[in-house]
């Protein structure tokens, strides 16, 4: 790829995209700018990876923006109410597995009832409080209207909403929130950057995660405090980094569902894919092949060690695929029970009521193969060997 335009660059100026979002929030105080090793490097890194459209350049501009517009309106609440980080968010259900897994499903089913912390998706989107919210509640808060304006809400490409349709009052993977720190895997999961994706994985850890959760606690302030609901949390991500996970969630229950690599990695190709294709020209699909075989085989390496290492077995609810599909209610009671919590009667009907009601599918059928990304069952046998022979019955 040839060297970035002047324009080009000037246009994925950090400096420059720090100083619009100071003026849009009018506010200067970041707390600390260790973020800004990072965004300085992600951005560099978007050119080495992709050629953004005008409207996808628009779009990163903007995405980065509204995540420094975030995290200057976090630091003010944080500086007026530094109870925020009193807020106890140690115990929560986190679903885990490979992208395309059911972990989606599972995710949903287990945050259908009101005694629970929801991480819906407009809360993710902007996770700080708006300037001059006076909404009585939350289904009035105008971080939904701007969630739904999304790039990855309003999108049309059916390929995206086949593979995982998201709307702002539903919940997500709180991945998103890494993207406020710069410093994380996820921005190449939404922009094409395998240079961004070998630097941060070679970074620590601990800072990026310790964010995250003060960001929880501060939407669990927003919403009234802890209340006995613990949050139930879902990123796909989590494989790479369980020492930082466990650390910053002690007490957390680890729901893992298991599908077959053979239908996983192509399936998150296709996803990733067409993810990429939103703000630039399509990627090569060896080469995204390729790409996504090198960081979930990273990812399912550092799992299986961190699992061993850290003695995690006893922590973890290892559940089938196929009972994602055909019998959830039978996770989730040992998801509970590992817990140590009890279904009340609401909570059980409203779990069975999604799961029935919410069918596979219904956004669409997601087609794809292993031979579109040049990829065939013996590479996928041999590179996920460990992880098959363990978890998978074929």
């Amino acid at each position: 790829m040839n060297a970035p335009s002047v324009e080009l660059t000037q246009a994925l100026s950090a400096d420059a995209l720090i100083a619009e979002a100071r003026q849009l929030a009018g506010l200067n105080d970041f707390g600390s700018n260790e973020f800004y090793e990072p965004l300085k490097k992600l951005l560099e890194c978007v050119p080495l990876g992709m050629t953004p459209h005008p409207e996808g350049l628009a779009s990163i501009q903007a995405d980065i923006v509204r995540c420094l517009v975030n995290r200057l309106r976090f630091q003010a609440d944080l500086t007026t109410h530094p109870e925020i980080l009193d807020e106890d968010v140690e115990d929560p259900i986190i679903v885990l597995g490979l992208g395309r897994s059911g972990t989606t499903k599972m995710q949903k089913i287990l945050s259908s009832p009101d005694n629970v912390q929801k991480a819906l998706f407009w809360r993710l989107w902007n996770p700080a409080r708006f300037p001059g919210n006076n909404a009585h509640s939350a289904s009035a808060d105008p971080r939904i209207a701007a969630a739904g304006t999304s790039n990855l809400v309003a999108t049309d490409d059916p390929n995206i909403h086949a593979a995982h349709h998201m709307e702002e009052k539903e919940v997500d993977e709180e991945w998103l929130l890494y993207t406020l720190t710069f410093d994380d895997w996820i921005w190449n999961q939404l922009l094409f950057m395998p240079e961004y994706f070998d630097w941060v994985r070679q970074r620590p850890r601990e800072q990026p995660f310790a964010y995250v959760k003060s960001l929880l606690q501060y939407l669990q302030w927003q919403d009234g405090g802890k209340q006995d609901r613990p949050w139930v949390m879902k990123a796909v991500g989590y494989l790479a980094d369980m020492e930082p996970l466990m650390a910053c969630y002690p007490r957390a229950t680890l729901l893992h569902t298991h599908r077959d690599p053979l239908q996983t990695i192509p399936s998150w190709a296709k996803f990733v894919s067409a993810m990429w294709a939103m703000r630039g020209d399509p990627i090569d699909k060896e080469r995204v092949g390729q790409e996504v075989l090198r960081y979930w085989g990273m990812a399912m390496d550092r799992y299986l060690d961190s699992r061993r290492r850290l003695q995690l077995d006893e922590r973890i609810v290892d559940a089938r695929y196929e009972d994602v599909r055909s019998n959830p209610m039978s996770i989730v009671e040992r998801v509970y029970q590992r817990a140590g919590r009890n279904i009340t009667p609401a909570a059980a009907t409203a779990m069975a009521q999604w799961h029935n009601t919410n069918e596979q599918g219904r956004f669409g059928v997601h087609r794809y193969s292993l031979e579109e990304f040049g990829l065939s069952e013996a590479i996928i046998n041999d590179r996920f060997a460990e992880y098959i022979d363990r978890f998978i019955q074929r």
